[in-house]
């Protein structure tokens, strides 16, 4: 099926609908185009016409709505201009106007009589659940700080030592009371969590190099590491909380089973619909005479 700019095709119907200029009375008008106008019951109607999710962007930011007023005054008053010089009557526009229309009406019929009627049994969501725990589940993860003295690559032996001793200095400030977040603030060389205070946010295994790894599942919440070496420098490591494995609850995970479903059926039955609808037609299409490629 054609994919057309929905934003396009709502304008495009709505002007036409506008073209009957039937308005409340009482409504406050947001627009005027002539004799033509556009109240904001109109324009909340064209808003309606939407995706949901854009709805509410647009809900959201009054911006976005003065832009598609915009739009469709524009979409409107050229309009108006290509009708007086006749442009509507070229041959090779009403058939692109009737491409649109055909392109738009598909689709909505295919949402209100096809999509719209599909649901998923609760039943249906439970059994995927308990068929795939795995999917569920979360392992066990730890939410760490760490503060990074970086080793020049090639350093000699002398540099090394210094770097390990700047980072022994670090650990003692910390051992004596100073807060962690403001010393890796201060002489962290990882910039991408330095003006975090070192935060490395919650990581399961197997996100960090395994010197790494180890060190920090082996620490306790509030323990804080040696200068650990690593192909990067010394690292000292604080671990604030731990995580044990889990299994996310029925409760929390069945609307996003019931959306991964219901686009599984919509995608089914969306096809089905149209493989039907075809065949009852006696369309007949044939591709290998645009490609050049044999079916």
């Amino acid at each position: 099926m054609y994919r057309i700019s929905q934003i396009f095709l709502v304008l495009f119907v709505l002007i036409i609908l506008l073209q009957g200029n039937t308005f409340a009375k009482d409504d406050d008008i947001v627009a005027k185009i002539g004799n033509k106008k556009i109240t904001v019951s109109e324009f909340n109607k064209l808003i309606g016409y939407l995706d949901p999710e854009r709805q509410k962007m647009i809900e959201n930011n009054p911006e976005m709505k003065a832009t598609l007023l915009t739009q469709l005054v524009q979409s409107m008053v050229i309009s108006d201009i290509a009708k007086k010089k006749g442009f509507d009557k070229s041959p090779e526009i009403t058939q692109q106007i009737k491409f649109f229309s055909d392109s738009f009406l598909s689709t909505e019929y295919l949402k209100k009589e096809v999509v719209q009627k599909i649901s998923i049994p609760e039943s249906e969501i439970k059994q995927y659940y308990d068929s795939h725990q795995d999917e569920f589940k979360t392992p066990e993860m730890v939410k760490a700080r760490h503060i990074l003295v970086r080793v020049v690559q090639g350093a000699s032996e002398e540099d090394k030592q210094k770097t390990l001793d700047k980072a022994k200095d670090i650990l003692k400030r910390i051992q004596g009371g100073e807060e962690f977040a403001k010393l890796a603030n201060e002489f962290s060389d990882d910039q991408g969590t330095k003006s975090k205070g070192g935060d490395l946010g919650f990581f399961p295994r197997g996100r960090m190099v395994k010197a790494f790894e180890d060190a920090v599942f082996a620490l306790k919440p509030g323990e804080v590491s040696e200068p650990l070496e690593t192909q990067f420098g010394y690292h000292i490591i604080k671990v604030e909380e731990q995580k044990e494995p889990s299994i996310e609850p029925f409760d929390t995970a069945k609307e996003k089973i019931n959306q991964k479903l219901l686009q599984e059926q919509i995608r089914t039955k969306v096809t089905e619909f149209i493989d039907k609808s075809l065949k009852n037609s006696g369309a007949e299409i044939h591709p290998e005479l645009l490609t050049g490629k044999q079916k």
